[in-house]
């Protein structure tokens, strides 16, 4: 295997990146790139905007089957009998997204890459579902399936799993400081956690304190309400020194546990931290 196919697999390339709109993801490339890049940009993308460049793709504005491979787009909404068994018999009975099996009178049969964004009926775009997972699916493919940045490709983002590193270290930043009068240095960290050795856990658990320190004991971000500011702040100690579950938390200031995952997750990549965005890690995280 090159090192090239070694990284694709790592970054499960297969997976993230299937489509960007109706046109480039038969074509690889966005073929209106250079006739409409000019055009003035909107303030936020929406499911109309080139995921490459930006401006709104044409593709949305014109009503024909025909694509730039001169091949015709099966834009049927009917799933054939014959795909659902084959899709069925491929699967295993088993819901793509909860994994668990699914009886007969429960299966339902979804587009992987939605029908009112060009994907078709074939049985490479057909997923089985049971009737749960498939009620809570959204129609945010871009989100679940593409990069919003080339940083994905270059970094493998964290598991939730950096939320109980960051609270430990945050626990033990407290406890020092109300023992010595100020907050740890990375030496300070080593020499009590790790006998003295400096790992690279030491130095970024120090870097990873210092972020929440500058973040909570300076002015309150325009962006962020005083309500949700002082959440934040009682969730991660800086209110009574101790680090809170996140449905204390939201007990105590009468705030959603998702909310407040939403403002932890903006509070990461402020971080310089990438954590995995599924439904999966948004569950474990709402139990941190």
């Amino acid at each position: 295997m090159s090192s090239i196919q070694k990284w694709g697999k790592k970054v499960n390339w297969e997976e993230r990146v299937k489509a960007v709109c109706k046109p480039c993801w038969e074509l690889k490339y966005c073929p209106y790139g250079p006739l409409v890049e000019d055009f003035p940009l909107k303030t936020e993308n929406d499911e109309k905007s080139c995921r490459i460049f930006g401006h709104d793709c044409p593709v949305f504005y014109v009503a024909e089957p025909l694509t730039e491979t001169k091949e015709l787009r099966k834009i049927t909404r009917h799933i054939p009998r014959v795909t659902q068994f084959r899709v069925m018999k491929r699967e295993n009975q088993i819901c793509q997204v909860c994994k668990k099996s699914v009886i007969d009178e429960d299966i339902e049969f979804d587009h992987i890459i939605p029908w009112s964004k060009g994907g078709s009926s074939d049985e490479s775009n057909i997923r089985l579902l049971c009737s749960e997972c498939n009620r809570q699916r959204g129609n945010n493919f871009e989100g679940d399936y593409l990069i919003t940045s080339v940083v994905d490709h270059l970094s493998e983002p964290f598991k939730v799993s950096i939320i109980d590193f960051i609270k430990e270290i945050s626990s033990f930043g407290h406890e020092f400081f109300e023992n010595e009068g100020f907050y740890p240095t990375e030496d300070d960290f080593a020499e009590c956690l790790n006998d003295g050795e400096k790992t690279i856990a030491e130095v970024k658990g120090a870097e990873y304190f210092k972020d929440l320190i500058d973040f909570f004991t300076t002015d309150r971000p325009s962006e962020i309400s005083e309500s949700d500011f002082d959440t934040l702040k009682y969730r991660w100690g800086f209110i009574d020194g101790k680090v809170h579950r996140i449905k204390h938390s939201a007990k105590k200031y009468n705030s959603d546990p998702k909310h407040i995952v939403q403002l932890e997750n903006d509070l990461t990549k402020k971080m310089g931290l990438r954590i995995k965005q599924d439904k999966k890690t948004f569950n474990g995280w709402l139990k941190k």
